[in-house]
C-alpha cells in the first residue's frame, strides 16, 4: 500500500468514526428526557428535575409534557409533605409524600376532589373487599356505609397473596391513606401527562371495566358507539378545553363523555353515580336515591344525538330486563338458601359447587345483561347473559331435586352425609 493511500484510508475512517459517534450522540439525547427543552420547566422542579433527569427520565419527560409544566405547577406542589404527617417522608431535606392522595390533589382542585369522594370510585370501592373491618365508625358514618358489612367472601379466600395482585389493583381506587382520604386519583390520571386525552379515550376505563364480571370494555366495543370511535376517533378533538365539549367534534360518547365530562348541556363531574340510575352490580339490583334526577342527568347527554322518545323507549326496555335477571336471581338465591338451611349442602360460602353456580347466576351473567342492555349490547343481553343464566338456574334446579331425592344429577358437590340422611327422613 502507497503512503499516499495510507494517509486517505486513516482519514476516512477518522471521518466515519467522528460521523456515527455525532449520530449516536444526537440519538442518544433525543431519546433521553430534557428538562430544558422547554421554558415551561424554569424555576418549577429545581433540585427535582436535576437528579430526576438521570434517576427517573421518563417522569421528567411525562411532567415536561404536561399542562403542570405549562402552567408553572412544581414537583413539590403535588408532593409536598405537613411536617409529622403519617404519609410524610424526609427526601434531601423535603417534606414530601410519595404518592399524592385526593387531599393533596383537593389543593388545587377542590370540586373535582370532593366529587371523587362522594363516588363510588372512594371508599365503597374499598368497602366492597374489606366491608366495614378498615373503617373508623366516622368513616362509615361519613360515607353511609353500613356498619355490619363483612370481608368480601372471596377477597378473604383468596388472600393476600393473590388479592394484591387482584382485586385491589382496581379496587385500590378507594384505598385508604394516612392522611385520612380515600382513594387514588392516579388510577385514572396515569403517569406525570395528566392528559386530557388519556382520560377522554376509553382505554383508560377499560384497564378496570372488563371481564366476564363486568365486561363494560366488551359491551362498548361491540355497539354502534364503540364502532363509531374504533372508526372515526383518530379525528375527535381530545384536548378541547373543558366545556367546549359537543356533538359537534364527538361523533359518539366515550366512558367519560357518558359519565363524566360536561358535553352539551350536561355539566361535569367526577362522580359517574350522578347519572346513574341504578346500583347495577348487586345481586339484586335496586334504584338509586334520587334515580330520576340522576337520570335525566345522563339523558341530557342522550339529547345532543338522540330523540326524546328514543330515549324513553331505550330506558324502559333496559329497566324490564334488569327486573328479569332480578327475579331469576331471587330464584336461584331462594333454592340455595333452602339446601343450605335443610343441611343438604354446607353452610359456608363458597363450600360447594352449588355455591359457585349461585354466585355466577348474579355475579356474572346477571350483570352481564344489565351493562348490556344500558349500554346496547345485545350479545350480552342475550348469549352471555340471560341465556347462560337461564342454563345455570336449570342446572341448579337439577342439582336442588337430586339432593332431595327428587331426581338425578352429575355433581361435584361435598356434603355431610349424616345431615342428608337426617334430612331425607324428616
Amino acid at each position: 500500500m502507497s503512503r499516499n493511500k495510507f494517509w486517505r484510508s486513516l482519514i476516512l475512517a477518522l471521518i466515519i468514526t467522528i460521523g456515527l459517534g455525532y449520530l449516536f450522540s444526537v440519538w442518544n439525547s433525543s431519546n433521553k428526557a430534557n428538562p430544558t427543552a422547554s421554558a415551561s420547566f424554569a424555576g418549577n422542579g429545581g433540585s427535582c428535575l436535576s437528579c430526576h433527569n438521570q434517576t427517573t427520565p421518563g417522569v421528567v419527560k411525562q411532567y415536561g409534557e404536561s399542562k403542570h409544566a405549562a402552567n408553572k405547577v412544581a414537583c413539590i406542589d403535588c408532593h409536598r409533605g405537613d411536617p409529622g404527617g403519617k404519609q410524610t417522608v424526609n427526601h434531601y431535606d423535603n417534606n414530601i409524600v410519595l404518592r399524592p392522595t385526593p387531599q393533596s390533589c383537593s389543593r388545587c382542585h377542590p370540586a373535582q376532589s370532593t366529587q371523587f369522594d362522594h363516588s363510588r370510585h372512594s371508599a365503597p370501592a374499598w368497602y366492597a373487599q374489606t366491608g366495614a373491618s378498615a373503617f373508623t365508625d366516622a368513616q362509615l358514618k361519613r360515607y353511609g356505609l353500613s356498619s355490619t358489612g363483612k370481608y368480601n367472601d372471596l377477597y378473604h379466600m383468596e388472600g393476600p397473596d393473590i388479592t394484591k395482585m387482584a382485586c385491589e389493583v382496581c379496587h385500590g381506587i378507594g384505598k385508604p391513606n394516612a392522611d385520612g382520604s380515600f382513594g387514588d386519583c392516579a388510577k385514572c390520571h396515569e403517569g406525570h401527562t395528566f392528559s386530557l386525552e388519556q382520560v377522554r379515550k376509553p382505554e383508560i376505563c377499560e384497564s378496570c371495566h372488563l371481564g366476564p364480571d363486568h365486561p363494560q370494555k366488551e359491551i362498548y366495543d361491540e355497539s354502534i358507539h364503540g364502532t363509531i370511535y374504533a372508526n372515526k376517533g383518530s379525528t375527535w378533538a381530545w384536548n378541547a378545553p373543558v366545556g367546549t365539549l359537543s356533538s359537534k367534534n364527538f361523533d359518539a360518547p366515550t366512558c367519560a363523555i357518558c359519565h363524566m365530562a360536561s358535553f352539551g348541556a350536561a355539566q361535569g363531574t367526577h362522580d359517574p353515580g350522578q347519572r346513574l340510575s341504578w346500583f347495577l352490580t348487586p345481586a339484586q339490583a335496586q334504584k338509586r336515591v334520587d334515580w330520576e334526577a340522576h337520570r335525566v342527568n345522563m339523558q341530557t347527554v342522550c339529547l345532543e344525538c338522540h330523540a326524546k322518545s328514543s330515549i324513553n323507549t331505550m330506558y324502559d326496555n333496559a329497566d324490564k330486563v334488569v327486573l328479569k335477571g332480578n327475579e331469576n336471581i331471587k330464584t336461584a338465591q331462594s333454592i340455595i338458601k333452602s339446601l343450605k338451611d335443610d343441611g343438604l349442602i354446607p353452610a359456608a360460602p363458597f363450600s360447594s359447587s352449588i355455591d359457585y353456580k349461585g354466585f355466577e347466576i348474579w355475579h356474572h351473567e346477571g350483570r352481564r345483561m344489565r351493562f348490556g342492555a344500558f349500554m346496547n349490547g345485545p350479545d350480552y343481553v342475550q348469549w352471555h347473559g340471560i341465556y347462560e343464566q337461564l342454563i345455570d338456574l336449570t342446572e341448579l334446579k337439577e342439582q336442588d331435586a337430586a339432593l332431595r331425592g327428587k331426581g338425578t344429577m352429575n355433581t361435584t358437590t361435598t356434603q355431610d352425609t349424616s345431615k342428608s340422611t337426617k334430612a331425607e327422613g324428616q
